[in-house]
């Protein structure tokens, strides 16, 4: 019965972020294929998804890991595209500059872009959109295996454990889908001295701000 107990209580703690969840992927059925979900039924696969996500949690000490091995690397494979992006914030108005840089393995810059944003309401908000552009841009070339990187430690955390804060939902959820689109898709943390080129280009594009329709 304590067992029991504790289950319900965590599944009622965790809930909320599988109705977020089932809600996001149900409103996606509706926009892009007109299919509805009665509201039962969300509710119903959220508690559901809840639970399964709940048994499989082994709580061990193996889960936890030392700071410097927070973020894994995936194989080296010489296939891979590397995308690094980054945002520039302005506190004063709000305006984002995003910036995102596809190179090879040797460092051979592919291709570089950059955009600005209005009504941005933080910086970590402007280094999600940063990546979804970058992977949006990804999937347009088309590009099939690609390794997305970040210097935002934040941003790279909350998407490698899939605690989403509320503020980041649906541009996270949207990175998540995009991901399932590449045979190859890693998503990690970099350091500020490996992202420069990206780091620039959003620069740039807030000193120079001319806001994209978002």
């Amino acid at each position: 019965m304590g067992t029991t107990r504790l289950m319900i209580s965590r599944v009622s703690t965790c809930l909320t972020s599988w109705l977020l969840w089932n809600l996001w992927t149900a409103r996606n059925l509706l926009v892009f294929e007109n299919r509805q979900n009665p509201a039962a039924t969300v509710v119903s696969k959220a508690c559901s998804s809840g639970r399964e996500w709940l048994q499989a949690q082994v709580p061990t000490p193996t889960q936890l890991r030392p700071a410097l091995l927070e973020f894994e690397i995936p194989p080296t494979r010489m296939d891979v595209t590397l995308c690094n992006s980054d945002a520039a914030w302005s506190s004063a108005n709000h305006r984002a500059g995003l910036g995102w840089c596809f190179t090879d393995l040797q460092a051979t810059v592919i291709q570089e872009q950059s955009r600005a944003l209005a009504h941005i309401s933080s910086p970590l908000v402007a280094e999600a959109l940063a990546m979804r552009e970058a992977m949006l841009e990804a999937k347009r070339r088309p590009l099939t295996k690609v390794w997305f990187r970040t210097d935002s430690r934040e941003l790279a955390r909350a998407i490698y454990s899939k605690s989403y804060p509320v503020e980041l939902f649906g541009v996270l959820m949207d990175i998540e889908i995009l991901s399932s689109s590449f045979i190859f898709c890693f998503i990690s943390f970099v350091g500020r001295e490996h992202n420069a080129a990206a780091d620039s280009l959003a620069k740039a594009a807030l000193s120079c701000f001319s806001p994209a329709l978002y």
